[in-house]
């Protein structure tokens, strides 16, 4: 048997969730309107740094690395 994979959010929506972080707009899970919380906390975070937003209602989250676009 698999294990189950952690919630993750479709491609769409992470791009769309990331987009929105990066420009600095207030964030909000496109799932279920849930708070977003980020990981790590600082604005702008360090360069190469790999950022985590995490819904903290339904768990679904998104990854990225800051300043590698």
């Amino acid at each position: 048997m698999r294990k189950p994979r952690p919630a993750s959010y479709n491609p769409a929506q992470a791009l769309n969730l990331i987009a929105n972080d990066r420009n600095g707009t207030p964030l909000s899970c496109p799932s279920c309107s849930g708070a977003i919380e980020r990981d790590p906390n600082d604005v702008p975070p360090p360069p190469r740094c790999q950022v985590t937003l995490r819904c903290k209602n339904c768990g679904r989250f998104a990854k990225y690395v800051a300043g590698a676009a």
